[in-house]
């Protein structure tokens, strides 16, 4: 899978007209979305024979040539501590020599038991870094995501011993990572295959477009490519 990003910092003065406008925009309210994110650093590369039994190659992330920090991903509920399933998330550099979007290859996918196993402490896999909570108002414009995020850090010790068996979060014990309450936006289009021009033309189209149709609401952006790098350096 191949996404194609834009990015921009909404203050929290201007929060409710932003989805006001976005909501005008799309034609639709939001969804709200609330997710947990465990940030993981690989200990050991897979090589072709430990990947997922069937997977195409195409979803063989080039993050398989280099340890990087990879994430689990699952929605939680903010009123029942209700919790999905965890989904497997790795994010490549982005391409070098694209300069009016983030593009990037990515691999994400649902993963069975046996796989989660690898992500447990103690582990020769993987070992856990840190989490964090993302609460997120979710636009959808054509092929374009739009998501409007708070992001929030963990009670200190929270899933200090085992984070994949830890309790649910009270999400009032959270609290915004950016101490003046601001808000990450991203707006993105993913294609399956990130070598067919013709769709990777109209995605990079489309968020383009959207991107001309919020001039002077929302300053939509490409940050430098490097700080969205997730190998793990120094080794």
């Amino acid at each position: 899978m191949h996404e194609f990003l834009l990015y921009s910092q909404i203050p929290v003065t201007r929060h409710e007209q932003v989805l006001h406008i976005l909501a005008g925009v799309c034609a639709a309210q939001p969804i709200s979305v609330c997710e947990q994110h465990l940030i993981y650093q690989q200990l050991k590369v897979a090589d072709a024979a430990g990947s997922k039994k069937g997977a195409p190659a195409k979803h063989q992330s080039a993050q398989a040539q280099r340890q990087s920090y990879h994430k689990l991903v699952r929605e939680v509920s903010a009123g029942d501590g209700e919790q999905g399933a965890w989904r497997f998330r790795a994010e490549d550099v982005p391409q070098p020599g694209v300069q009016a979007v983030i593009s990037r290859p990515v691999e994400e996918r649902l993963l069975d038991q046996a796989e989660l196993e690898k992500f447990r402490e103690g582990g020769s896999w993987y070992r856990y870094i840190n989490q964090f909570i993302t609460s997120t108002q979710r636009f959808v414009h054509n092929n374009v995501i739009v998501r409007v995020s708070r992001i929030l850090s963990v009670p200190e010790g929270t899933g200090a011993l085992e984070p994949l068996d830890a309790p649910p979060l009270v999400l009032a014990d959270c609290r915004p990572v950016d101490p003046s309450g601001s808000y990450l936006f991203e707006a993105y289009v993913r294609v399956e295959d990130g070598t067919n021009s013709k769709l990777t033309e109209q995605a990079m189209s489309e968020l383009m477009a959207l991107k001309s149709q919020l001039e002077g609401a929302v300053d939509l952006r490409v940050p430098d490519r490097l700080s969205l790098d997730t190998r793990v350096k120094g080794v």
